[in-house]
């Protein structure tokens, strides 16, 4: 086997190996940004349920309040 054989043989293996190391993270990185997108969706209907809520609340308050005199 040549030099030359051998230097490709070389930058070859080194070449896989980074492409394997960015193929793992950016695999996380997707595994990461669809866990995000599902607690995204969580806390919008959280926020959503808190704002009736304070709508309620705030009616309720308005109710029992006693009119001015």
């Amino acid at each position: 086997m040549s030099t030359a054989e051998l230097l490709l043989s070389l930058a070859g293996a080194v070449t896989m190996l980074l492409l394997s190391v960015i193929a793992y993270f950016l695999k996380l990185l997707i595994d990461d940004t669809r866990q995000l997108k599902g607690e995204l969706a969580k806390l919008k209907d959280l926020f959503y349920r808190l704002e009736i809520e304070q709508a309620f609340l705030k009616n309720m308050m308005q109710r029992t309040r006693s009119p001015p005199e």
